[in-house]
């Protein structure tokens, strides 16, 4: 962003909200592995260091949101270098640990889902989430619009595995972590259609990706190149 297109106060409030609002969700979902905290030896490096490359994420995403609304944009843009690297760290380290648990099976996924499944639906959801961060960075100068827009919707795709914790926990739905995160993304969509009196061609078109992800990945793991990938990867 630049200091010639800041946004006005409700913008700035917006954007605040629905961070806080991530953060909301992930705390809720990661609740029931509270009790791990005091048993981390039990848990692997790699778990270790993809929750805590994704708490960081999700800190900075709020961080972000907080220093524009302080009208720091300055400190946005310092700090927004670091983000590029902890883009590239949540993408190494969710691939590397959604491997990993696709190999040791369950109870390290969830139940029921295939492994060729469960990997589609986590790599094609960093695909996405690659496309939708490298396009708001690469636009982060030019249009600011975007680059925030995207942005949230970025943040809203790594929902789905405390969405999916929240739900098996402490709900009887049969709805999957997918479809609700979709409504999220609806949720923040229809508000700021509200707020700015026209629907954004920034979620649009990231809306679009967001949503043909799931479809995509459903549709991918059927296929016999997918599952040869998946067995090339050691997948049961």
């Amino acid at each position: 962003m630049n200091a010639r297109a800041l946004p006005g106060v409700g913008e700035h409030r917006y954007y605040v909200a629905a961070a806080i609002g991530v953060i909301v969700v992930v705390l809720a979902g990661f609740s029931i592995d509270v009790p791990l905290l005091s048993h981390l030896g039990s848990v692997s490096v790699l778990v270790r260091a993809h929750g805590l490359i994704m708490l960081t994420w999700v800190a900075l995403f709020f961080a972000q949101a907080l220093l524009v609304a302080r009208h720091r944009v300055d400190l946005h843009m310092r700090l927004g270098i670091f983000g590029v690297v902890l883009a590239v760290a949540v993408i190494v380290a969710d691939t590397a640990t959604l491997i990993t648990a696709c190999r040791l099976g369950p109870p390290h996924m969830p139940p029921g889902v295939p492994p060729s499944l469960f990997l589609a639906f986590g790599l094609f959801n960093l695909f996405t989430f690659a496309a939708l961060v490298g396009a708001a960075i690469a636009l982060r100068k030019r249009r600011s619009d975007w680059h925030k827009r995207l942005m949230l919707l970025a943040m809203l795709l790594l929902l789905d595995a405390a969405l999916a914790r929240f739900i098996g926990a402490y709900t009887t739905w049969t709805v999957d972590s997918s479809t609700v995160r979709n409504l999220f993304v609806l949720a923040c969509v229809a508000v700021d259609t509200f707020r700015c009196r026209r629907l954004h061609p920034a979620f649009v078109i990231g809306g679009v990706l967001v949503f043909a992800n799931d479809y995509l990945a459903n549709w991918a793991a059927a296929t016999p190149v997918w599952l040869h990938f998946s067995q090339a990867l050691s997948i049961r």
